[in-house]
């Protein structure tokens, strides 16, 4: 790229500091999401970057909010391979166990991989030669996504747009104490029982054993198949190369970790300043003079798909309440809808927790979800169907702000008895404005944050001093396993040693106090001659 073509960048203000300026950097962003709210965060912080001089080119399954390529910024739209109608009904496709979610996982990976690689403007980006400063990916189900970039030869930076797995934490090297850090898709605390941190470390080592002798080895298998490239390295040593890992999460929800340089925690950045809301939305809310209640199950799981007797039971506690509902309901209308209910097929969610007379959220737990009504400080009534929305919703419930259901029990006397839990007891809405202090109060945006590190990972052709010396031990080395090993063998030594020399001073012992004995008797029989 030349120099001269580039266009120089204002200093990046935040609070007490001025970063240098950059100069406008072409960046490159792979995100085969499933759904659409993965893409929400990635194209909020890929507009960031825009905003800011940078060239970007979005390769998405999702067409941007903000229309197509315009400016600075350029778009590919490939095709969704897990949900190619955008009907997909997560409640029934929805892993049953651990075995059953590995399973899916596979599934996933191979679905997105096969149809990430042959897709023609994708092949086609690939064979035009140009050049990229850094290159930004999801990692969930997409790892071939690493195979992809890793030709392009441009520092790879991930963005996980949940709280991150343990495998994510090690492509940094970042550690992962089982003993005190869930796995995020067990709906286990911080302070585990023996039982509780024997699971947590059953389900991430076997996890890990299955993604590295299985899982990555189908992966690569398929890269070949299209990239057809033998000196590109196993998926297992591409991800190890990963500049930065910016992690949507933040210890407000319940579990502070160590971080190594290179993992970066920007919870909420696809939170923003409320906007104003849709007049017909705004009337509704504000005419609510005894609350509202909003209600939705995100971008990936439909109302509309919940069964029949189900969805009876949400109505029928509806239309008991004082309060009214705004529902997320993706039909054109709503059998038996009771008057104090409105509905929206896509609303502005941010917005409508903002507002001040929103009392309560019924959520299905997504971390994304969970962050806004954190950020507004409005308490939870949480349906987690999948997923790491199981942990979400565990943590939100420990944390004193939310009441859990699970779909199992969606009945009228379950519903209405967690509604009147949430709106008739303060300590929830205590709670969560307690916790929404404390998620808001930060030295720097977490977009902002997202967007400095990106550029200091431009800006230092990768960052590669931040990398950890982690990333260069092996897995025995690692855990001191050698050491260990060594102090074993050392303490044996030292046993057979202090055996051996108590052995011989027994024999040595014998063999003098024998002499004596021989003496003694031999000196009695000369006396008694």
């Amino acid at each position: 790229m030349e120099v001269g073509a580039r266009l120089l960048l204002t200093l990046f203000v935040v609070p007490g500091l001025l970063v240098p300026a950059l100069e406008a950097a072409e960046v490159l962003g792979l995100f085969q999401s499933a759904g659409r709210s993965q893409w929400v965060l990635a194209e909020t912080y890929l507009r960031a970057l825009e905003r800011r001089g940078h060239r970007i080119t979005a390769v998405t399954t999702f067409p941007s909010s903000q229309g197509g390529t315009t400016g600075n910024w350029t778009e590919i739209l490939i095709p969704n391979p897990i949900n190619e109608d955008g009907d997909l009904n997560v409640f029934e496709e929805a892993a049953t166990g651990v075995l059953d979610l590995m399973k899916q996982f596979l599934e996933f990976a191979e679905k997105t991989c096969h149809g990430f690689l042959k897709d023609e403007n994708v092949q086609k980006l690939r064979k035009s030669g140009k050049k990229f400063d850094v290159i930004v990916l999801e990692n969930i189900f997409t790892e071939c996504l690493h195979g992809y970039a890793h030709g392009l030869k441009a520092p790879v930076i991930v963005l996980s747009t949940f709280g991150g797995t343990d495998w994510m934490a090690d492509m940094v090297g970042n550690p992962t104490p089982y003993s005190y850090v869930p796995n995020p898709f067990l709906e286990l605390g911080t302070h585990m029982s023996f039982l509780e941190r024997l699971q947590n470390t059953l389900v991430g080592t076997v996890g890990k054993i299955v993604r590295q002798f299985l899982y990555l080895p189908r992966l690569d298998s398929i890269l070949q198949t299209y990239l057809k490239d033998p000196s590109l390295p196993s998926l297992s040593e591409i991800e190890r190369q990963t500049s930065l890992l910016l992690v949507n999460y933040h210890f407000t929800h319940g579990c502070p970790r160590p971080l190594v340089p290179s993992m970066v925690e920007v919870g909420g950045l696809h939170v923003r300043q409320p906007k104003k809301l849709p007049q017909d939305i705004q009337k509704f809310l504000d005419e609510a003079t005894d609350g509202a209640i909003y209600f939705s199950m995100g971008s990936n799981l439909q109302s509309a798909h919940w069964p029949e007797e189900k969805r009876s039971a949400f109505l029928k506690v509806f239309s008991r309440l004082k309060q009214r509902v705004l529902w997320k309901w993706e039909k054109d209308s709503l059998p038996g809808q009771p008057p104090n209910v409105k509905t929206g097929k896509w609303l502005p969610q941010s917005d409508i927790l903002a507002h001040k007379n929103v009392r309560a959220f019924i959520t299905h737990g997504g971390l994304l979800s969970n962050q806004e009504a954190l950020s507004h400080g409005v308490p939870l009534v949480g349906i987690p169907v999948y997923g790491d929305q199981l942990l979400n919703m565990a943590q939100a419930q420990r944390q004193g702000y939310a009441v859990t259901l699970a779909t199992s029990n969606i009945t009228e006397d379950s519903l209405r008895s967690a509604l009147a839990e949430v709106l008739g007891v303060p300590r929830y809405r205590e709670n969560a404005r307690r916790l929404s202090r404390i998620f808001n109060d930060r030295p720097m945006k977490p977009l902002d944050e997202a967007v400095y590190w990106t550029e200091y990972v431009i800006r230092h052709q990768g960052a590669p001093h931040l990398r950890s010396a982690a990333l260069d031990l092996a897995w025995y080395q690692y855990l001191l396993l050698d050491v260990v090993a060594a102090l074993l063998a050392a303490a044996l030594l030292a046993l057979l040693v202090t055996r051996a020399a108590f052995s011989a001073g027994l024999r040595l012992l014998k063999r003098t106090d024998g002499g004596s004995k021989a003496k003694r008797t031999s000196s009695k029989s000369t006396k008694r001659d």
